[in-house]
């Protein structure tokens, strides 16, 4: 039998992690924000509605609606997040 060497897809014992801190600081505005978008698939997961809820909630201003084309949609996920608290709060006021 032939002697079968795996060390090479083996992963090596001591790993160093090193936080870059670097990477985040070199991130333009632009960028920041870009992060921060999620698409209408995502956007309909946070909300628990349609797609076409989700559009109406943009069109009444509860958050913004950021198009790339005709079909690339994007929500930023900070908005919804505040419009959801928002709405619980409205409810327990109730």
């Amino acid at each position: 039998m032939r002697n079968k060497n795996y060390s090479r897809w083996q992963k090596p014992e001591k790993e160093e992690t090193i936080k870059d801190n670097s990477s985040t600081e070199k991130m333009s505005l632009i960028d920041i924000a870009m992060s921060n978008l999620i698409k209408m698939k995502e956007a309909t997961k946070l909300l628990k509605a349609s797609a076409p809820t989700v559009r109406k909630y943009a069109r009444l201003g509860y958050y913004k609606e950021y198009r790339f084309g005709e079909k690339l949609v994007f929500y930023n996920k900070e908005e919804i997040l505040n419009f959801i608290l928002k709405r619980f709060k409205t409810a327990e006021d109730s």
